[in-house]
């Protein structure tokens, strides 16, 4: 996944001409990270499983960048029900936030570790590097799409429909054309899984279920999940006659 589309606009806004650092140029170790900005980031920092990185209000004074692991990143509703909006892995942005505070919290599904770089620099780069303001561009144009996907599949789409969205979006991570019998990992829990598709825990596992008794998936140990039938698969997120069998 790509920089969140509710941070994106301040990415794009023109640095202060006031704020301009020199920065060093990187190291070949932290070239190696993921990412096209971690090799100007800080040293990695580490965070366990389900520990909080930043809260929603928190002030933003720094990007993140993932170089292991997965975030969700989520809002909580006033009647407190929580609503993930994405799952971010490596190479992943987290803090592009306008207005000087996050408007999203991050926390860790699995351990996790980032690098800092901040918006100092951040801007200083986008400023320097015509390449970076064309990919992170890209990144967005991309995050608006699937942002777009996204209200499709909360408002029209039934839980077995977006089940199959979804792990067609997570296989897309691994591979940008998943093949039959290719095995795609789910860190997050079912009830993450839920709160990201507008569903119940038991909604999701009832979908799981219906998947796997008509042979479109395989639940396998350590998390995994195997697509054995990716076109039925993708037939089915997308309305078609898979639709009418698996309901």
């Amino acid at each position: 996944m790509t920089p969140s589309l509710a941070t994106a606009p301040a990415a794009l806004r023109q640095p202060s001409p006031a704020v301009f650092t020199v920065l060093p140029a990187p190291s070949a170790s932290r070239a190696a990270s993921a990412g096209p900005f971690a090799p100007w980031a800080d040293e990695a920092s580490a965070y366990s499983r389900d520990q909080v990185i930043f809260s929603e209000g928190d002030t933003a004074s720094s990007v993140r960048i993932i170089t292991s692991g997965m975030v969700r990143i989520l809002r909580m509703m006033a009647d407190g029900r929580r609503q993930i909006v994405g799952f971010l892995q490596p190479g992943d942005m987290l803090g592009l936030a306008p207005g000087g505070t996050y408007l999203y919290s991050a926390e860790a599904v699995t351990s996790v570790t980032l690098r800092r770089l901040s918006r100092t620099q951040f801007d200083t780069l986008l400023e320097r590097d015509p390449e970076l303001r064309l990919r992170l561009l890209a990144a967005t144009a991309t995050e608006l799409q699937v942002a777009q996907e996204q209200m499709l599949l909360l408002g029209r789409k039934t839980a077995p429909e977006r089940l199959a969205s979804f792990l067609l979006h997570q296989a897309r991570r691994v591979t940008p054309e998943p093949q039959d019998h290719c095995r795609i990992p789910l860190p997050m829990t079912r009830t993450d899984i839920a709160d990201f598709l507008g569903l119940t825990m038991e909604t999701v596992s009832r979908a799981f279920t219906r998947l796997k008794t008509a042979h479109l998936v395989r639940l396998l140990p350590d998390q995994m999940v195997e697509l054995v039938d990716v076109e039925a698969l993708i037939d089915l997120s997308e309305g078609g006659g898979q639709s009418g069998l698996i309901q």
